[in-house]
């Protein structure tokens, strides 16, 4: 979509998708959706995932999607230094220099200062800055639930997108609004998923399981765009999942202990 729209519209697109998604799959049951813990931080959640989702995909449009979503997996290290500072979370050593390992698999596939540097791999680790911050509010936040949490998320990009997207219409062609609608509806599965589990589990337990997502991103590169990662994307997702996974257990162990 990125290739025939403005990315401000496809962004907008799905969260049209995500607002329509919330009431048929909450069937009416809004009732007392405003009494959240805090409005001010539910719209700030709101517009981290906004300008995630517009940096993720503008990055998309240039940088192939494995190493796009490769260099968004410092995610899950910015997560864990964030919820140090604002959850007063334990972090060990060994878990920061894990962090440092993972920056460094970053470092490979993004590869400063040679001719393989693109500066949009930038909008990739802007995105993982938004997206973390929007997990540390999802957090704070978890006694809302996941349907008020999605609805607040939905509603604040929704109006934030609608107005810029007035200035860079392009009218859609058929395909891509049967797009839009497939990738706003996995995106609010996603997002449901998502809450629901940050709700009931700390972030560097889930860790792991996030890693999964490099092998699709390459996967559906290749299936769909031929897009095939060279060996240092390879290896710089091998390093950034291992410090994350690793990570995660050193985490688990110290939950196990304490």
């Amino acid at each position: 979509m990125g290739e025939s729209l403005p990315v401000i519209e496809v962004t907008w697109m799905r969260f049209a998708v995500h607002v329509v998604f919330v009431p048929l799959y909450y069937r009416g049951a809004l009732e007392g959706v405003w009494n959240t813990m805090s409005l001010p931080l539910q719209i700030l959640r709101g517009i981290c995932s906004t300008l995630s989702g517009l940096s993720f995909i503008y990055g998309l449009t240039f940088v192939p999607i494995a190493e796009t979503t490769a260099i968004a997996f410092i995610s899950p290290f910015l997560i864990m230094g964030m919820a140090a500072l604002v959850l007063k979370d334990k972090v060990g050593i060994r878990r920061w220099i894990a962090a440092f390992v993972g920056l460094m698999g970053v470092l490979l596939i993004v590869q400063p200062g040679t001719a393989a540097f693109q500066w949009a791999a930038f909008f990739p680790a802007i995105a993982a800055f938004f997206a973390s911050t929007m997990i540390i509010l999802t957090r704070i936040l978890s006694a809302d639930g996941p349907m008020r949490t999605m609805f607040f998320t939905g509603m604040s990009g929704f109006v934030v997108l609608s107005v810029m997207t007035i200035f860079v219409w392009v009218t859609p062609t058929i395909n891509d609004l049967l797009l839009a609608f497939g990738m706003g509806l996995s995106a609010a599965f996603a997002n449901l998923t998502q809450i629901t589990a940050y709700g009931r589990a700390k972030p560097a337990i889930l860790a792991p399981f996030t890693y999964i997502q490099i092998v699709w991103a390459a996967l559906f590169g290749m299936a769909v765009f031929g897009s095939w990662p060279g060996y240092m994307t390879y290896l710089g997702s091998a390093i950034i999942a291992g410090a994350g996974i690793y990570s995660a257990l050193r985490e688990r162990a110290e939950s196990r202990a304490g």
